[in-house]
């Protein structure tokens, strides 16, 4: 993936890439015990043996998919069974191995997450992603290893593929993967896989928007951080700690939004995320922003006493600073993985297994989307 690796950089970084990677990135993953780790490396040995001599369309050995699916659920924080659910996820399609063995070998949980992502047939169709969505919907770690594992790691290898392929593969992705991520709020997933869509399905219009968010960037990040110092240096005299990076929005997200020329509203392009201990220094860092800029009306939204249905949670305000509309967020650390990730952040909790009833209904019309109704 030489022309791609350009553009998708970070993806590669999460990806385990033989057998001697993933067993030296485990340990290094702080959700594991010893006896999940063992687990793990069982599972790993199990998906070895039973995909020898398969190799995928790059020539690679198979193996390499499921340890890159593993690789991407482990950096996700996922819990071991989803983990190891990745390492199985292809092997009830493409061995001998059976669901009655897996059950035997790996338990009822991790079973039905591998059996809740075995495709019906070999090819995109409807009773596949409705198979998926009702499973989702009493074990969504199902999701996780689909999504966040199988697609992502297919998406990003996705160039090994005839053309026709790539477009089919990634219109299914865009249309059916892409709004489950949403609905979900795994935003950092959906803005990965948005971007490697658009790349395959219009790669001059990617090409274009990526090099003019690359210019924005460059021209205004001297302004962000200021702005940002600033408000981290009165903070800090009032013993309040903060960080900040800047959030770009993704290149599939300007895309998206059809209502405005490209890059019309830079707030809505680049904005400072603002990371403080808790949600009430938040607040106080709010005040702090608005004294030294000017608020722009209709531009400030409380997530943190209204969060979304999806979880997401964050005070959003655009200011105007040195005659530049800034969008700002400010959040926890929680805040900010539940805003990544999404209903990720929670699946390592038994009293957060389920999904909530909003999320349910949004999955029920996608459902009915992909019958037709």
């Amino acid at each position: 993936m030489k022309e791609p690796n350009k553009y998708f950089k970070k993806l590669d970084k999460v990806f385990a890439k033989s057998n001697g990677e993933f067993i030296k990135l485990i340990p290094n993953c702080k959700q594991f015990n010893s006896n999940e780790i063992k687990v793990i490396y069982d599972a790993l040995y199990k998906a070895t043996k039973l995909h020898e001599g398969q190799f995928r369309k790059n020539g690679k050995p198979y193996i390499i998919h499921p340890i890159g699916v593993a690789s991407i659920l482990a950096s996700y924080g996922m819990d071991y069974q989803t983990v190891t659910a990745g390492l199985l996820h292809d092997t009830i399609e493409d061995t001998s191995y059976t669901l009655e063995d897996c059950e035997k070998d790996f338990g009822t949980q991790i079973t039905k997450i591998v059996d809740g992502v075995t495709k019906i047939g070999n090819d995109i169709n409807i009773e596949t992603h409705q198979k998926i969505l009702n499973a989702s919907k009493d074990e969504p770690r199902i999701i996780a290893v689909k999504a966040a594992g199988d697609r992502l790691h297919n998406m990003y290898t996705l160039d090994a593929l005839p053309v026709n392929k790539q477009i089919e593969i990634a219109r299914e992705t865009l249309d059916f993967y892409v709004p489950i991520t949403k609905i979900l709020g795994i935003y950092q997933l959906k803005d990965e896989l948005q971007d490697l869509c658009l790349y395959y399905l219009d790669k001059q219009t990617f090409l274009k928007i990526y090099e003019e968010r690359e210019n924005l960037k460059e021209k205004y990040k001297d302004i962000l951080d200021e702005l940002a110092s600033k408000v981290q240096y009165l903070l800090s005299k009032n013993g309040i700690g903060m960080s900040y990076n800047y959030r770009v929005k993704n290149v599939g997200g300007i895309y998206e939004d059809k209502n405005k020329k490209f890059f019309d509203v830079l707030s809505d392009i680049l904005a400072i995320k603002m990371v403080l201990d808790d949600k009430y220094l938040c607040y106080q860092a709010l005040g702090v922003i608005h004294s030294i800029s000017n608020p722009i009306k209709g531009g400030f939204r409380d997530y943190i006493a209204t969060p979304k249905n999806n979880g997401y949670s964050s005070l959003n305000t655009n200011v105007s600073y040195d005659d530049i509309n800034i969008q700002v967020r400010l959040r926890t650390l929680d805040m900010q993985r539940t805003n990544d990730i999404g209903i990720f952040s929670d699946l390592n909790s038994d009293s957060k297994q389920r999904l909530s009833s909003d999320m349910k209904l949004e999955l029920r019309k996608l459902y009915k989307k992909s019958k037709g109704e």
